[in-house]
Formats: structure tokens, C-alpha cells, sequence
């Protein structure tokens, strides 16, 4: 919405716009009446004079036609006496005075002139270029001639001189005065000032316009997802306060498998499609209803409940099926696309916006668990309830943005020194309860989903922050999908860039799988953070198909034996003798072998007989939230 003081401010200069140039107009009406009255006035003196010089010269004289009229006046003396009595009314306002007729050829002539100056002879034919002489003669009623000289009041009055009700003549009186451009001159100044007030005010009100203009197109951007263009959560912020729950349906979307995308074509193709999907989702839905970029590949949309005839399943429908079945193309790459939605058809019956949001979202969360591509309606089940105790994707997102996510440390032991070598970081989740929550519990449910890319940059941001100004060692777990994600290399290049010492300080452990089918890349992200100083392991080797030969162009600095193997060695010759090769196979390598899951006196024994110098597991520390110390190693 406009802001009010610019609707206040451009109502107030509108208001005063229009009363200025009421004003304006009134100065100039009132200029007129002024006129008006003014030549009302001349012409009613002149036409008291023009009355007494009709009945002095008709009506003294016997004047009957203008035959007498003409044959009066065609004597000198006669036509003397009268041309001087005319002449004194000439003043300085009245500059001509004089008598004409109409012969029979209808052509005007002077009969009485009180002109001194270029004084017209008896009977001079006068040359008419104006309509009121001859209207003169069909009304039988006096006529104004307004000649040109529109500053100065400047006209010809046109008086009858009638004899028993018919026209015998035409008195005819040129008046001026300079009062009206005195008057002018008076205004002139005040019709100015006005004509500059409204420029300035409108000048004001433009200025106005385009601040709201401004406004909107900011507001625009504010609230608008640039790549998508659809809403964003500005703008959801913007419409919580005012938003009636009661009359929308509530469902987050997610784009299946999107990751994938990112990963194989690159972000701009996982742009392109964020884009083209965004615009069939729009397609799907109505004017009323409100799609937004919720985060990433996750939008939210709340459909208007125009009444209780609306199927707004059929809308959800239309998107899964739109979306599902459009074949989308980058590159000359065809991808299809797959679409979850969690639907919470009632968020009213919750406390708030929020809350709702986290419903809808467990149902996504179930819609995915559940095989992907379909819509999850929430509903009062044991389902929901299972779904809302189990630690998911939703556990995870909402520890993330409640700040429970915290890291706990274990030691890894160096034997020949009897010091910590240093520090491995072990992600931890509070719960709402305040419990401590393991890895294993919420970690499987994250593969590749965009939480757990989050989540690696929450455990980057809480390690880093840690050990930026200390000198201890630490190693942090990464999967090999996250070492690929462009925003965690950023990350990783802020900060060791900024943190030289920090980057020297820090092991990135990745785990050895089959997931790593792209040796080659892996070796460039090797490579890029070997050239900002940090180390690399590779965590779990011999847990599964061990590529002896993938493991050594990657040039790693550590091999971390698999807990799996560790744990049995006192027990176990099989797991003994796989063990000692991997140790041999790391010497060869010139990596360093570090033994996890050393939980015994006799495991320690058995890997310190095979030459193993870096070791962690219980036996030595269990992992805390505090950094250990030396003293507190072998308490347990």
C-alpha cells in the first residue's frame, strides 16, 4: 500500500492546485464583469447625450424622414450649430462623434461630423466593414462594435435616430478609455504569482507521483523472487498481519530430486527450471490466490477459498500434473521434473501463520518418504503424529532456524607423543525437550535434500567460528555432494582466504563410497583446497568397494579406517588383516592412517602392534561439547 503521508501530500497539493487555479480563473472572470460594467457604464453616459441630441434635432426641428433629416442638415448654418453643440461632449474618452445616413442606394454618408481633425465633408461616402450598421436598421436598436485593441476599453456605439418608429439616421460614437490596461497593469503581477503558485504545485505533485512511482517499482522488487518472479518472503512477511487465514488452503512445494539438477547440468540450468516452473505454477492457479518462493527449490502457495463449492485439490492436481508432464530442455538437455506437496487444507485451526507452515510442511516431508510426486493432505492421524516425533527433514529445518544445531568434539589421539593430534567435529541436535539428539538419527533422512547442505554450513560456521583464534587442529565430516556445492565452496574459500592460519588448521574428512564416481572432480576439489592450505581424509576407507587406485590420484593426506573393521580387530583375523593392509597400502601412499572406533584396551593394543600412530574412540575420549584436554584422555 501507498504510504499515507504521500497520499496526504499529493490530496493536499491536488486540493490546493485546484483552489489556485479557481483563484486564477475567478481573477480573470472577475476582470471581465469589471469590463463589463465598465462599458455598461461609458454606454449609458453616451447614451443620455445621444437621447438629448436626437430630441434637440428631431423633435425642436420637425424632422419627420430622412428625406427632412438630410434636407436640414444640407444647410451650412444648420449643420454648423449642431457640429459644434456635438463637438462639446468630445473628451479626451470620446474621441468621435457623428451623424450618417442611408441614401437609396443603401450607402452610408456623413451628415454631421464634430471631428476637428480629418473632419469628413457633407455627404462623404462612408465605407462599412461591420454588420452592426445594417443590424442597426433591422432591429431599430443600438449596436456595439468591439474593435480589436483588446487592452484598452475601445469601441464604436451605434445610436438610432428614429422619427415616428423608423430609422432616419445613425449617431455613431468612438469610445476609448486606458483605465482597463491601467488595470491589467494592477493584475498583471497577482495573475503571475498565481500562474507561478500552480507550476510550482503541480511541479509538487508530479515530484509526488514519482515518488509513489519509485515506491512501487521498489516495493516491487522488495517483494519479488528476481529469478522466479513470483512473490517472496518479504512480501509474505509484508501480508501476515492482514492475512485471514479462514479464507486459504495452505501447501508448500517442492521440486523432487532438484539437487541432481544443480549437480549434473549446473545452476543455471537449475535456474532456468526454478523459472519455467515457477511460470507453470502460475499458469495453475488463479488471480486470487498467492505463489512464493519459499527458500531454494521450495515455494509456498495459498489458495484463495472463494466457498465451500471450490475443489482446490483440483488446483494441487493441475500443478503435480502440469509440472510432471512438461518436458523441460536445456542445453538440448530434456529433464523432467517432479513436484511433492504438503497441503494443510484448514491453517486457521492453527495458532498462527507459522505454525500452519510447519503442518504443511510435514506433510511435503511425508509426501517425499512416501515416493515423491503426489500431494499429502494433512489430517488428525497417527501418521501426522508419528511423522511430527520422528527426527526428519522438518526436525532438522526447524533446529537449524531455532539455532539448536551445535557440534561436539572428540580427540584423536597421537601414540608417540601422548597429545592430542586433534579435534574431530560431530554434529549434535538439541530437541524441543532439551535432549541430545545423534547423527544417526536424523542424518539418513537428509541425503540429498537441501537441508542438509544447510546444515553443513551451519557445522562449517559453528567449527570455524571455534577455532579461528586458537591453534588446535580440527577435522570436519562432508559428503562428497557437499564438497561440490557451489555454496559451500564459497564458503570455504571466505573463509580460509580471510583465515590463512585457520585453513592450515582444518581437515575436511570425506567419506570414501561409491558415491564418488567423479574421481576427476573430486581431485580438483582436493587440489583447491590443498592450494588454500587445508588437509584431506578419507573417512570409512574399507567399508565398502575400496578403488586402491581412484584413492591414490586423489592425493589425500589422511586414510581413516573404517570403524566397522576397527572395532573387531582383538577378535576378528579377517578384519586384522584387512586393517594392516590398509595400513600398508597408506604408508606406501605417504598418507597417514588414523584408527576410529578404538573402544578397548585390547583393540589400542592390536592397532599400536600394527604401527598405527593416530587413533579416537571411546577407549581414549568419548566426544564432548567442550574442547578435552590431555589430562582427561584414558578416563573412561
Amino acid at each position: 500500500m501507498v504510504k499515507a503521508k504521500e497520499f496526504f501530500l499529493f490530496l493536499m497539493l491536488f486540493i490546493l492546485g485546484v483552489f489556485f487555479i479557481y483563484i486564477y480563473f475567478f481573477i480573470k472572470e472577475t476582470q471581465e464583469e469589471i469590463f463589463v460594467k465598465m462599458q455598461k457604464n461609458k454606454i449609458e453616459d453616451v447614451s443620455f447625450i445621444l437621447k438629448n441630441i436626437e430630441e434637440t434635432l428631431v423633435t425642436k426641428n420637425s424632422i419627420f424622414s430622412e428625406e427632412d433629416l438630410v434636407s436640414y442638415l444640407s444647410n451650412k448654418h444648420n449643420r454648423t450649430n449642431y457640429e459644434e453643440m456635438i463637438a462639446l461632449f468630445i473628451t479626451p474618452n470620446i474621441k468621435y462623434i457623428y451623424l450618417l445616413h442611408k441614401d437609396p442606394e443603401n450607402r452610408f454618408r456623413f451628415l454631421l461630423d464634430a471631428s476637428k481633425e480629418d473632419k469628413a465633408n457633407f455627404y462623404q461616402k462612408f465605407d462599412v466593414f461591420n454588420q452592426e450598421y445594417e443590424l442597426v436598421y433591422k432591429t431599430l436598436k443600438p449596436q456595439i462594435i468591439q474593435q480589436q485593441k483588446m487592452q484598452n476599453l475601445y469601441l464604436t456605439y451605434l445610436y438610432p435616430i428614429k422619427s415616428s418608429n423608423e430609422i432616419i439616421g445613425i449617431l455613431s460614437v468612438d469610445i476609448t478609455s486606458n483605465i482597463q490596461s491601467e488595470i491589467l497593469e494592477l493584475l498583471k503581477p497577482l495573475e503571475t504569482f498565481f500562474v507561478i503558485l500552480i507550476i510550482f504545485i503541480f511541479l509538487l505533485m508530479l515530484m509526488t507521483i514519482m515518488q509513489v512511482f519509485h515506491y512501487f517499482i521498489t516495493r516491487k522488487k522488495i517483494f519479488t523472487d528476481p529469478l522466479t518472479q513470483v512473490y517472496n518472503r518479504n512480501y509474505l512477511q509484508e501480508i501476515t498481519p492482514r492475512l485471514n487465514l479462514n479464507n486459504y488452503s495452505l501447501a508448500m512445494i517442492d521440486l523432487d530430486h532438484f539437487k541432481v539438477i544443480n549437480d549434473i547440468y549446473g545452476h543455471k540450468a537449475g535456474d532456468a527450471i526454478l523459472a519455467k516452473c515457477s511460470l507453470i505454477m502460475k499458469s495453475s492457479i488463479r488471480d486470487n490466490d498467492i505463489l512464493l518462493r519459499y527458500g531454494g527449490e521450495e515455494f509456498m502457495l495459498l489458495l484463495y477459498n472463494r466457498d465451500s463449492k471450490d475443489n482446490l485439490s483440483e488446483i494441487y492436481e493441475r500443478i503435480r500434473k502440469n509440472i510432471s508432464s512438461h518436458i523441460f530442455t536445456y542445453e538440448k538437455h530434456k529433464i523432467e521434473m517432479q513436484v511433492s506437496i504438503g497441503v494443510h487444507e484448514y491453517p486457521a485451526s492453527e495458532k498462527n501463520l507459522n505454525e500452519a507452515i510447519k503442518v504443511a510442511d510435514k506433510m511435503l516431508y511425508i509426501a517425499k518418504k512416501e515416493g515423491r510426486n503426489r500431494i499429502i493432505y494433512h489430517k488428525e492421524s497417527s501418521k501426522t503424529t508419528e511423522i511430527s516425533n520422528s527426527k526428519d527433514i522438518y526436525f532438522v529445518k526447524q533446529a537449524i532456524e531455532e539455532d539448536r544445531v551445535l557440534c561436539y568434539y572428540q580427540p584423536i589421539y597421537e601414540c608417540s607423543s601422548g597429545e592430542i593430534f586433534k579435534y574431530e567435529a560431530l554434529v549434535r541436535i538439541i530437541d524441543i525437550n532439551g535432549q541430545i539428539i545423534a547423527p544417526m538419527q536424523f542424518l539418513p533422512e537428509l541425503k540429498h535434500t537441501n537441508i542438509h547442505y544447510k546444515l553443513t554450513k551451519r557445522i562449517l560456521s559453528l567449527v570455524f567460528d571455534k577455532f579461528k583464534d586458537s591453534s588446535l587442529r580440527v577435522s570436519i565430516n562432508m559428503n562428497f555432494t557437499d564438497l561440490i556445492n557451489k555454496d559451500i565452496e564459497a564458503s570455504l574459500i571466505d573463509t580460509f582466504s580471510s583465515n590463512p592460519s585457520l585453513a592450515s588448521r582444518v581437515t575436511i574428512e570425506v567419506l570414501e563410497s561409491d558415491e564418488i564416481q567423479n574421481s576427476a572432480l573430486f581431485k580438483e576439489k582436493v587440489k583447491l583446497l590443498h592450494s588454500y592450505g587445508a588437509t584431506v581424509s578419507i573417512d570409512d576407507f574399507g567399508s565398502g568397494y575400496s578403488n586402491f587406485k581412484s584413492i591414490l590420484d586423489i592425493e589425500a593426506n589422511y586414510l581413516k579406517i573404517d570403524g566397522s573393521l576397527v572395532k573387531n580387530i582383538a577378535t576378528n583375523e579377517k578384519d586384522f588383516k584387512v586393517v594392516k593392509s590398509i595400513i600398508a597400502f597408506a604408508k606406501e601412499s605417504n598418507m597417514i592412517a588414523i584408527a576410529e572406533f578404538v573402544h578397548s584396551s585390547e583393540v589400542y593394543d592390536k592397532l599400536s602392534e600394527l604401527g598405527v600412530e593416530y587413533m579416537q574412540g571411546y577407549f581414549i575420549a568419548k566426544p564432548c561439547e567442550r574442547l578435552l584436554k590431555r589430562s582427561e584422555l584414558f578416563e573412561s
